[in-house]
């Protein structure tokens, strides 16, 4: 009978570390004693760090709950649909933990196996395709950028503190984690525009979010100097059913993309008022909706820059990533709306009928047309259409 041969030592930390799962393990008082790359990836941190699992920890209660239960009795837990949260994002994750057991059998902790469902689906869709064009989902991308990144930032740290008495190493270790940084915030935005929306539904008051955007952008109650804010709502409008976290989020980001095109003076003009014609819902239900437009006077944009205007990582900003759009078009479209731009005449002179509700903020009467941009957003009024899993 052959012997088996015996595993060289490291072997089983080369295994760990090759793994496309996280996984981490902890000693009973719930300390973490070690991680994967995979793991460091996932948690966005640069190595080992016990302050950032204990935190994701508990804003993980079932995932705390999980381990501290496999602790109590020693068995396996699984959970294969659950919903691990990372910040500003969800992921969809299987999770497993199991007895981390010493050579006589004793426990001496737990370990913690994340599946990542969004990385392997994108790398399972990448191989089934028949075309010879190899193609890489978002969360299989943002993986393989934040994983030499996690050891880009950890290496600069270190250097960092060993040469705490250099100046230019120190600016050269700035540099670097600035740049490390940058990027990872960028890999979180292709994250969030590629993800699947989860939203919170409730009755909002489309003026309260308006204003709410307006306060985050710095424009209400008093813009600056030179900003001009018109208002012209229409108090009759009906609630609607959305997230008034991620509208807000929407229009902030729109009103934003307003003020930078205007500079230090201009018009940004916001108008509210309900569609004439129904539409059909996907059950044959006449819907009614109402329309916000953001206005401003700005330079506008050429004809090739609004072809490619709701295009990932297109921006005429020197730093912006191109992804604000994306995502707020995403987020419209998953309450059952329409975003869109419309270039030219953005601040036509007043129509007699239209009172500004806040008139100590108005241009004159007399102002001239100006070139600029206009954003249309469309949102159902009344219920919601549930989902087919919800109707089911």
């Amino acid at each position: 009978m052959r012997k088996s041969p015996s595993i060289p030592p490291g072997l089983w930390q080369e295994i760990v570390d090759s793994l496309s799962d996280a996984v981490v393990a902890f000693n009973p008082g719930l300390v973490p004693i070690a991680m994967n790359p995979a793991a460091e990836t996932l948690f966005g941190v640069s190595r080992l760090n016990a302050a950032a699992v204990d935190a994701l920890l508990r804003h993980n209660e079932w995932l705390l709950r999980m381990v501290e239960a496999c602790l109590t009795s020693g068995q396996n837990l699984a959970d294969v649909e659950a919903r691990l949260s990372l910040g500003a994002r969800l992921a969809a994750v299987s999770a497993e933990v199991a007895p981390l057991l010493g050579a006589g059998g004793a426990s001496r902790g737990a370990v913690v196996l994340l599946h990542d469902h969004a990385l392997h689906r994108g790398a399972a869709q990448a191989f089934s395709t028949a075309e010879p064009d190899l193609k890489l989902s978002p969360a299989g991308l943002a993986h393989e950028v934040k994983n030499p990144l996690t050891g880009i930032k950890g290496a600069a740290e270190l250097l960092a503190g060993r040469l705490r008495s250099d100046p230019r190493a120190q600016q050269y270790c700035g540099l670097i984690l600035e740049g490390v940084n940058r990027i990872a915030a960028l890999v979180e935005q292709v994250l969030a525009a590629s993800a699947p929306q989860r939203l919170s539904f409730a009755p909002v008051n489309i003026h309260r979010v308006l204003h709410q955007a307006l306060r985050m952008a710095g424009l209400h109650p008093h813009p600056p100097a030179g900003v001009t804010i018109e208002q012209f709502f229409d108090p009759s409008l009906p609630e609607i059913s959305a997230d008034a976290a991620a509208l807000e989020r929407t229009f902030l980001n729109l009103v934003r993309n307003a003020a930078e095109a205007i500079g230090a003076a201009g018009i940004i003009r916001l108008r509210t008022r309900m569609e004439t014609e129904f539409r059909l819902s996907a059950e044959g239900r006449r819907r009614q909706f109402l329309r916000v437009e953001i206005s401003d006077s700005g330079h506008g944009l050429s004809a090739a820059e609004m072809a490619q205007l709701f295009t990932p990582f297109f921006t005429t900003k020197p730093a912006g990533t191109g992804l604000g759009l994306v995502l707020s078009q995403r987020i419209v479209a998953a309450h059952g709306g329409k975003l869109w731009a419309e270039a030219g005449g953005a601040i036509p002179s007043r129509p007699a009928s239209m009172h500004p509700t806040n008139p100590a903020h108005t241009a004159n009467p007399g102002e001239q047309r100006a070139r600029g941009m206009t954003f249309k957003v469309t949102l159902p009024v009344g219920p919601r259409d549930p989902e087919p899993s919800e109707a089911a």
